[in-house]
């Protein structure tokens, strides 16, 4: 799993993401910070290796929310991950 996890955290830096390794779990800090999100890789209730955000749920394809994406679906999971820590963030003038 702790593998899953560093070609997950490399992937992400590669896409321009700051991406940190904490064992099977994986810090994306987002330019607002209070975006980051952690994600760990973990079996399901079935044994298959899935990613799962810090709020318990696993990650999902982001075109078809019903397909759970697998640990070696790296280019997936990175474009999941970087549409929920870039959401563009309004300031108030």
């Amino acid at each position: 799993m702790s593998a899953f996890a560093k070609w997950l955290t490399q992937a992400c830096q590669e896409a321009g993401l700051t991406a940190e390794q904490y064992g099977t779990r994986v810090r994306i800090i987002a330019q607002c910070h209070f975006l980051t999100e952690e994600v760990e890789c973990r079996p399901d209730t079935d044994g298959n290796l899935r990613f799962w955000w810090s709020w318990g749920k696993p990650i999902a394809d982001r075109n078809d929310h019903t397909r759970l994406l697998t640990a070696d679906e790296v280019d997936d999971l990175v474009a999941a991950i970087r549409h929920v820590v870039t959401i563009p963030v309004r300031r108030r003038p």
